[in-house]
């Protein structure tokens, strides 16, 4: 039996990429028989310090409430917490880096525990993830740069690094981690139950989740800054005037996020006459349904790492339109299982998504070929066994020094 300790800024009942992967990974190591906790934040005074989710233990650490200066006042909390349950584990997976990282590594050597390091984006080693976004302060660029420097000549000593893309792999060799110990993982997801709708299921489907009974462009995810989706308003407008039976559901909110935009969508939606035509279906833990019900899937993300939401989409036989950046381009073959944007251009999107609107059968070969992809590469039982191999080795290594 192995036991795995893993320190991740959020988690469960937080609904995302990251949050979803962690408590989908651990609840597999549970069900073979391992063992799994997680450490992480209590942003809500209502959710318990100490849980059980899936099998898996959870232990929440102060402070509580939204905002991004959360996440670095958790610290020494969580760095109490690790240094309690270490000794009780076998090994350590730090998910995000750019916070966590070195807490993470420093409370591993003085338990005499090896670290796996797990980056939640793109960026997080060169420093792009701690200044993308500014729009002051522009001059202090290159100090946050010469400080993350600094600061990876210890993170790279890290027993092990789990790339989910090859470019946050390639990111991490550049900023000198070496080869050897960098394992590329994509994020996996059950291809069981997000599966292609089976025939009549589609309908049934739309009827029960009360979505009409049209051609559905549907996003999955939190409705954040960064993920593109002012410009999907703004290019659904544009297809909604030449497509009167299109619409679009965007299943997902940003309540309680500091970057959240969900506000400033619904306005926009308002403003541009779409509201009968953009539904807004709040969050929504079981996206399965949504995405079986749906005929396009669409991921116009400025910034990503992979996207498990598109992975899921991917499983389910949905053809993409989908942003070229991160490790997007990982999970969609262009012009084979969908077609990439660049980011931010909104014609360019909107032309995209109409060309996939109008082409039916070009869907539909899209769509077998994403499920496809899915299958070959994305099958969260490949991953875990990849995990559990990953452990097994950096377990045997000589015990890190202090």
């Amino acid at each position: 039996m192995t036991r795995v300790l893993f320190l991740t800024e959020s988690f469960h009942p937080v609904l995302g990429g990251g949050e979803t992967h962690v408590r989908r990974l651990g609840a597999r190591l549970v069900a073979m028989g391992h063992q799994a906790t997680v450490i992480t934040r209590r942003g809500d005074v209502a959710w318990p310090v100490e849980d059980d989710v899936d099998g898996i233990r959870v232990r929440r650490v102060p402070p509580a409430g939204p905002g991004r200066t959360g996440k670095y006042l958790m610290v020494p909390a969580a760095l109490r917490a690790v240094l309690r349950e270490g000794r009780h584990h076998d090994l350590i997976v730090v998910r995000a880096t750019r916070v966590l990282g070195l807490p993470g590594l420093l409370a591993g050597r003085a338990l005499g525990r090896p670290v796996i390091l797990q980056p939640e984006i793109n960026g997080e080693l060169s420093g792009e993830a701690l200044t993308w976004g500014w729009t002051r302060g522009r001059s202090l660029v290159p100090v946050v740069r010469a400080l993350v420097r600094l600061r990876n000549l210890w993170l790279r000593d890290g027993d092990g690094f789990v790339a989910m893309s090859r470019r946050i792999r390639d990111e991490m060799i550049e900023s000198g981690v070496a080869r050897e110990r960098v394992t590329l993982i994509h994020h996996g997801v059950d291809t069981g139950r997000f599966r292609p709708a089976k025939p009549g299921e589609r309908e049934a489907l739309r009827a029960s989740l009360g979505l009409p009974d049209r051609l559905l462009v549907v996003f999955t995810g939190r409705l954040l800054r960064g993920k593109g989706l002012e410009s999907l308003v703004a290019a659904f407008g544009q297809v909604a005037l030449v497509e009167p039976d299109v619409h679009l559901v965007l299943v997902g909110s940003g309540s309680g996020q500091a970057l959240s935009i969900e506000k400033d969508l619904e306005r926009d939606v308002r403003e541009r006459g779409l509201q009968d035509r953009v539904v807004f279906t709040g969050a929504v833990e079981a996206v399965e349904g949504h995405l079986k019900a749906a005929d396009i899937f669409v991921f116009p993300s400025i910034f990503e790492a992979l996207g498990i939401s598109l992975v899921e989409a991917a499983s389910c036989g949905l053809p993409a339109v989908a942003s070229r950046t991160g490790g997007i381009v990982d999970v969609v073959e262009d012009e084979r299982s969908g077609l990439l944007v660049t980011p931010g251009r909104t014609d360019e999107l909107a032309a995209s998504i109409l060309s996939l609107v109008r082409d039916s059968s070009h869907r539909v070969e899209m769509g077998r070929r994403a499920r496809a992809v899915a299958l070959a590469g994305f099958d969260e039982r490949d991953a875990v066994l990849r995990y559990l191999s990953l452990f097994e080795e950096v377990t045997r290594w000589p015990p890190p020094g202090p």
